[in-house]
């Protein structure tokens, strides 16, 4: 399976048009499971990369220019640079994951959860050190406590349970 080649697809199929536009509350579980495995990441191979966003195949010394942008028109056009820096983090990702890299092979999903986060609509920005997911607020924790959180379900089902499980925390 060539999950670079899958990737474009992927990217080249989103609704740039729409995203920004859906302020779900479970964009926060993936903006939150997305922090916990490159905090796991981070620490697992001790790197000195910017936490929590940054370009997982470049903190792993790889350079190589694939020609993203040739590749995924639509993200030379996007106002926010983020995403764009993101979905690009994201297909060098799956380069080295199709290469055979240990390391990318390992952590192959770091990316998943700011993909379907974009996918469906969502936006990221930061903002003052937090980082804002359409009107919330995330607070950056540091990467040993982020790196300890137990995994979250990203999957429809398990996004609807961790909206549910958080509703009954407000009443």
């Amino acid at each position: 399976m060539n999950r670079f080649n899958e990737g474009i697809k992927r990217i080249n199929s989103i609704n740039w048009d729409l995203c920004g536009s859906v302020d779900s509350p479970s964009n926060m579980a993936l903006m939150q499971e997305y922090i916990r495995r490159a905090a796991l990441f981070i620490k697992t191979y001790d790197l000195k990369a910017p936490y929590p966003f940054f370009k997982a195949a470049q903190a792993l010394g790889f350079e190589e220019d694939l020609r993203i942008s040739e590749w995924c028109p639509h993200l030379n056009h996007l106002k926010n640079a983020f995403m764009r820096v993101t979905c690009e983090a994201y297909l060098e990702w799956l380069h080295l994951v199709d290469i055979g890299d240990e390391k990318a092979i390992k952590f192959c999903d770091l990316y998943e959860p700011l993909i379907l986060l974009i996918e469906r609509g969502g936006t990221i920005r930061r903002h003052h050190g937090d980082i804002i997911v359409g009107g919330h607020a995330f607070p950056l924790a540091n990467v040993d406590y982020m790196s300890r959180l137990a995994p979250i379900d990203i999957s429809e089902e398990g996004l609807k349970a961790w909206l549910k499980k958080r509703s009954h925390w407000r009443r």
